[in-house]
C-alpha cells in the first residue's frame, strides 16, 4: 500500500488555509465565508481520515497509545493536527521528514 506521509500533511495545510480564509471573509462579512467554511470541513475531514490510516498501520505504537491518539485526533480536529504533525507523527510513522 502507498504511503501517503506528504499528503496527508498537504491536506492538513490546506484546511488551515481554507479555515484562515473563513475566518477572515467572516469577518469582513464577505459572501461566500458558509461555502469557504465547507470546504475547510471537508478537507479536514480528509486529513483526519489520512492520519486515522496512518494511526492504525503504524507498528511503533502499542495499542493503547494508539487507541489514546484516536481518540485526541477525532475530537481535537485543528488543535489536535497541529499537535500531531509538529510533536507526535515522527513517533507514529517512525522516521523524520525531510524538507525539501
Amino acid at each position: 500500500m502507498k504511503n501517503l506521509v506528504r499528503e496527508t500533511q498537504q491536506a492538513f495545510y490546506f484546511s488551515l488555509g481554507f479555515y484562515g480564509l473563513a475566518l477572515l471573509w467572516t469577518l469582513l462579512k464577505l459572501p461566500f465565508a458558509a461555502v469557504l467554511l465547507s470546504i475547510a470541513l471537508l478537507v479536514s475531514l480528509i486529513w483526519v481520515v489520512l492520519v486515522l490510516r496512518e494511526l492504525m498501520l503504524s507498528t511503533k505504537l502499542n495499542d493503547g497509545k494508539r487507541m489514546l491518539f484516536l481518540i485526541f485526533i477525532i475530537f481535537g480536529n485543528v488543535f489536535a493536527g497541529v499537535v500531531y504533525f509538529f510533536f507526535l507523527r515522527e513517533q507514529v510513522i517512525g522516521q523524520k521528514l525531510i524538507k525539501k
